[in-house]
């Protein structure tokens, strides 16, 4: 395999560890605070997964750090048709990192699921795709 291919699928499988792993220590290590709900956006047309009716949604928010800062973040969630609007009095809680609070997410993607697995598997098995493939039919 040629450097450069190489190279960005070890860049991805990394991103990807980063975010399943970043995503568990958020449950244990990050600070909690309330955001508002600033935009609700349905994304694309229906999901073809099994049961009709459900879409995608993109969830923006904002919420205020203890010293008075402003960060914003977006979360994706599946949910029904039923049409959504931010009104600017919706809240949810949400976890970030004190020390770089950019890394943020909803309270309820935080923690140990089927998500973070995902995500720490694929960065894992393209990791390993790239070693075996690096190393050629002779297996050096």
């Amino acid at each position: 395999m040629k450097p450069m291919p190489r190279l960005l699928i070890v860049v991805v499988a990394c991103s990807l560890i980063i975010m399943g792993v970043s995503q568990v220590a958020l449950r244990f290590f990050g600070e909690s605070a309330v955001a508002t709900i600033t935009s609700i956006r349905r994304e694309g047309g229906e999901r073809s997964d099994g049961k009709s009716g459900r879409y995608t949604y993109s969830i923006g928010y904002i919420f205020t750090l203890p010293h008075g800062d402003k960060m914003v973040g977006f979360a994706k969630e599946i949910r029904d048709g039923v049409y959504l609007k931010a009104d600017g009095s919706s809240t949810r809680a949400v976890r970030y990192f004190s020390l770089f609070p950019r890394i943020n997410a909803l309270e309820s993607d935080t923690g140990v699921g089927l998500g973070q697995v995902t995500l720490v598997l694929t960065g894992l098995f393209l990791l390993y795709f790239v070693r075996i493939v690096s190393r050629g039919p002779t297996g050096r």
